[in-house]
């Protein structure tokens, strides 16, 4: 049996990915001096939801007014996934920050949002210019 990876296991930067098993991979940014951006590719199931459950909750406890998910790489988003997001919103309620969540053209997420309606606030384009 692999043994599972441990918060303290990782340490993000601003500009690392991190590949978390499975076939998610993540970035954090912090575009603004209170905003956090997560990016997320690849596929957010049951076996790689609880790791980005643990990377948002790592970095929901300092000062953050606004939470960004990035999903536009994501091929494959579960109800896991969906789960994952709704957690992330009453962590940014606690905090007293906003969450927005894009979709990009991940036809995966957009099926699913199209689906389960929510409530989660939309933007065009989280991704900060290169």
């Amino acid at each position: 049996m692999v043994p599972q990876p441990r918060p303290a296991d990782f340490e993000l930067t601003t500009t690392d990915w991190l590949a978390v098993g499975g076939h998610m991979a993540l970035r954090v940014r912090h575009p603004g001096s209170r905003t956090l951006l997560v990016e997320v590719t690849g596929e957010i199931d049951l076996s790689t939801a609880r790791r980005l459950d643990e990377v948002l909750q790592d970095h929901m406890r300092g000062d953050v007014d606004e939470v960004l998910i990035d999903l536009a790489g994501v091929t494959f988003f579960s109800v896991a996934g969906l789960n994952s997001l709704l957690r992330a919103q009453l962590l940014a309620d606690t905090a007293g920050a906003h969450l927005a969540v894009d979709a990009g053209w991940s036809r995966a997420v957009r099926r699913l949002f199209t689906l389960i309606p929510t409530d989660f606030d939309s933007v065009a384009n989280v991704r900060p210019l290169r």
